[in-house]
């Protein structure tokens, strides 16, 4: 009975709104942003009449409830009212109301529902920058489009902002964002340090009342790269000792003065702008130059090169007045080892005697003095430069104490030709009497067999020729017509160059018949005119000279390697297929000459003894390739060695090449310019 009366009430209740009805005709976007308008079209037909009933409409956004709308109606019987309400999405009439949403439209205790909808304060940004690094100056364009969540373009502002280190002041660009669309410059100093680097991008539009609606932000990366601005020369000392290195490096700075990795061409030149080491290195890394010991105090330079970026540095070879003092047995031998004429005096103290020399001695130049005292040892003390150079005990005779020239007897005979005469008549006289001993017989030896008197006159024939007849020797040749002729000269005005040298010494060049080896050594004199080296021919040594001057390179240490290795091969087969055997030694050296090229022939005079240290290590190799410390050195990074023992000189044999065939376009480049030399 209870359900009944229920049902009843609940009839009447919904009958006496059931002649009103309510319509809403509207289609709903599925999103909305702030600012956004939603219009609502009501119809309201009843057919009784109705007095003061209350319309409205609610927004219903994440469980809160927001009137937005609301009107009492009058309407008579029959009749009915249009209403076209407009639901602005703005602050006032939402709060901050976003999300997930609803409209509520309600008659009396009637109302309506429609579907979900979003209310969104986003703005979607796409950003466009033309490229990804920039050079500093340069002006970096940033443009984007700007659409809200409901596909409509914003219409607002674009805010940039980023932190540039080095900058005067921090970006920060405030520009309009029209139909959806925006177009920033941002200029970079010239002094923008070097990185990479964030720019903020805030898109927002706002309501009458100033405030910020919808709103978007993004961020984009871009990168100031290193410019070259300046080439520095920095030189571990400025002021150089002879004897000692030069080390000198380059420092590339960008546009802050930071430090750029890179690769510099660094000259080194003396003071008649001769160029006497040119490489390339790396940034940083020191070039070292030997300073020689001799090498008179002078200002050089260094000039580098990289990136198109110039620089130019000078350093000062020191004065070095010095003196190199030895004692041996009663021998007092002095040597200028400085870089400037000694003139100074030298205290000699024997026993408690004290005896002052006056020394004066060119570059290089010695001078022995015989020390003299009453038989006995005595203590020799030696003071040069204000210092004690020498401390010894030594055994001496003589007359009194005293030092004299040990040259000035034989200048005393030189200069009188009366003295020459008397040399050459007792040289005659020795010689006669050297033949003469073979015939002599003794009064009772005179019964001696003519075979054994002939072997005597045969012996000592045989060693008189050895000891006088040079000729034979002298007129043997390894070589002949060939073109690449090398000359030394003991006076010469021309340019000092570093070069290397490949020495091949014969060594059993006395017992060899050099018309059976012609072949073998006219393809040797074949490469060398290849590869522009020039020969220097000293007996049973032949020099093969790579000068700068005749090559137009000074990287010649990997042609003389190919060179030596060409030879080696070249002598291996002869002794293979040959009765006729070569023993050789191999030797590359390098040092510095004076050259100059007269009539396609190469005048060289050698600073040093580059000469006799090719000797040496040649003599000392067993048909193997030896290579002096400096050549060694120069070529650390292409090959392994191994030191040999040698005395007084260290030689090195190549163990292993590693890179020599990573040389191509070296060696491309070479192959080019002897082209070109050939067609000039």
């Amino acid at each position: 009975m209870k359900n009944i009366f229920i049902s009843t009430i609940f009839i009447i209740f919904f009958t006496s709104f059931l002649s009103a009805t309510i319509v809403v005709n509207t289609n709903l976007e599925e999103v909305y942003n702030l600012g956004d308008t939603i219009t609502i079209p009501l119809k309201i037909t009843t057919a009784t009449d109705l007095i003061n009933v209350k319309t409205s409409i609610e927004l219903i956004c994440n469980g809160l409830e927001t009137e937005v709308y609301s009107e009492y109606f009058t309407i008579e019987s029959g009749s009915e009212k249009e209403r076209e309400p407009s639901i602005p999405l703005i602050e006032e009439l939402l709060g901050r109301s976003t999300g997930t949403c609803k409209i509520k439209t309600s008659l009396g205790e009637e109302f309506i529902l429609t579907d979900t909808f979003e209310i969104s304060d986003k703005i979607e940004i796409t950003t466009k920058i033309e490229k990804s690094e920039f050079s500093p100056g340069e002006i970096i364009i940033i443009e984007g489009d700007a659409i809200k969540e409901n596909n409509k373009p914003a219409q607002g502002f674009v805010e940039i902002s980023a932190n540039i280190i080095n900058y005067s002041k921090n970006i920060n660009t405030i520009d309009t964002v029209k139909n959806g669309y925006f177009y920033i410059e941002i200029p970079l100093e010239k002094d923008a340090k070097a990185g990479e680097y964030t720019v903020n991008i805030n898109v927002y539009e706002k309501d009458l009342s100033g405030e910020k609606t919808n709103k978007g932000f993004t961020s984009t990366k871009f990168t100031v790269i290193q410019i070259p601005t300046s080439l520095e020369i920095i030189f571990e000392e400025k002021e150089i000792e002879p004897g000692t290195t030069v080390k000198a490096k380059t420092i590339l700075h960008d546009q802050t003065g930071e430090k750029i990795d890179s690769i510099s061409i660094m000259t080194i030149k003396n003071e008649k702008d001769e160029i006497l080491e040119q490489t390339e290195k790396q940034t940083g890394e020191y070039l070292e130059y030997l300073i020689e010991y001799n090498e008179p105090p002078k200002e050089w330079v260094v000039v580098a090169i990289s990136n198109k970026l110039n620089a130019e540095a000078t350093f000062k070879i020191k004065e070095k007045k010095d003196i190199k003092i030895e004692l041996i047995n009663k021998t007092l031998k002095i040597t200028n080892i400085g870089n400037v004429i000694y003139n100074n005096s030298v205290l000699v103290k024997i026993g408690e005697e004290q005896l002052y020399l006056n020394i004066t001695l060119d570059l290089d130049e010695e001078k022995e003095f015989i020390l003299t005292a009453p038989k006995g040892e005595y203590q020799i003390e030696v003071m040069a430069n204000g210092k004690d150079t020498l401390t010894q005990n030594v055994f001496l005779t003589g007359r009194s104490i005293d030092i004299k020239q040990a040259s000035e007897g034989i200048i005393t005979i030189v200069k009188h030709p009366i003295a020459w005469v008397f040399m050459t008549a007792i040289f005659g006289f020795v010689i006669f009497m050297f033949f003469k001993k073979g015939y002599q017989k003794s009064l009772f030896g005179y019964i001696k067999s003519k075979k054994k008197h002939k072997n005597n006159v045969e012996e000592h024939s045989k060693k008189f020729n050895s000891l006088l007849n040079f000729k034979k020797t002298k007129d043997k040749k390894l070589i002949d017509n060939f073109q690449n002729k090398a000359e030394i000269s003991l006076s010469i005005k021309g340019v000092k160059q570093d070069t290397k040298i490949v020495c091949l010494k014969i060594k059993n060049f006395e017992e060899i018949d050099t018309s059976k080896i012609k072949e073998t050594m006219g393809k040797i004199v074949n490469l060398t005119q290849e590869n522009k080296s020039m020969i220097y021919e000293n007996q049973e040594n032949l020099f093969f000279l790579f000068a700068p001057v005749k090559t137009r390179t000074f990287q010649n240490e990997k042609l003389a390697i190919k060179l030596a290795q060409d030879i080696q091969k070249i002598l291996t087969n002869h002794n293979k297929l040959f009765k006729q055997k070569i023993e050789f030694g191999i030797s590359i050296n390098s040092g510095s000459i004076i050259a100059k090229l007269e009539k396609a022939v190469l005048k060289f005079m050698s600073l040093g003894a580059i000469i006799n240290s090719a000797k040496k290590i040649a003599s000392n190799s067993e048909e193997e390739i030896l290579l002096d410390e400096k050549t060694k050195n120069k070529l650390a990074r292409e090959i392994k060695t191994e030191k040999k023992d040698i005395k007084g000189i260290s030689a090195y044999s190549i163990k292993e090449i590693k890179k020599l065939g990573d040389n191509k376009k070296f060696l491309e480049n070479f192959v080019q310019r002897m082209k070109e030399d050939k067609k000039k």
